[in-house]
């Protein structure tokens, strides 16, 4: 497994194949990521279910020796999904870049951005924020 705090945002991916959900208590908080897809290495592509506040939640993923870090915006009711930033992070955790992208995604079915925006909208759906 690659744990790794970056901030305020703690990293923790698995290496495992398949579906996998690890939780993690940082700063009396509970950290919960959720493994929603694979890069074309076999990197794990984390939905950091922490970060979700209504239909806005941030995607993390392996980049070279760092994490990136994507937020999106779900329009739930529309099946639209948006790039709102995208950050990458050294080893070390530090940014090293980030940049605000604020573009529509369409997402296919079975990737990531669906696999995500399905769990995030399926949660706001069930705490009557559609």
């Amino acid at each position: 497994m690659f744990l790794k705090s970056f901030g305020s945002v703690v990293v923790a991916i698995t290496l495992l194949a398949g579906s996998t959900a690890i939780a993690q208590t940082t700063n009396n908080r509970l950290a919960f990521h959720v493994q929603i897809g694979s890069d074309n290495d076999g990197n794990p592509i984390i939905l950091d279910a922490g970060s979700v506040q209504g239909s806005d939640y941030t995607i993390l993923q392996k980049q070279g020796n760092g994490i990136s870090k994507t937020t999106f915006h779900a329009s739930c009711a529309e099946g639209r999904l948006f790039s709102e930033k995208s950050s990458i992070y050294n080893a070390d955790g530090q940014l090293i870049s980030e940049q605000q992208t604020k573009q529509e995604i369409t997402p296919q079915p079975g990737t990531p951005e669906a696999n995500s925006m399905e769990i995030v909208c399926q949660t706001a759906s069930n705490d009557g924020n559609p």
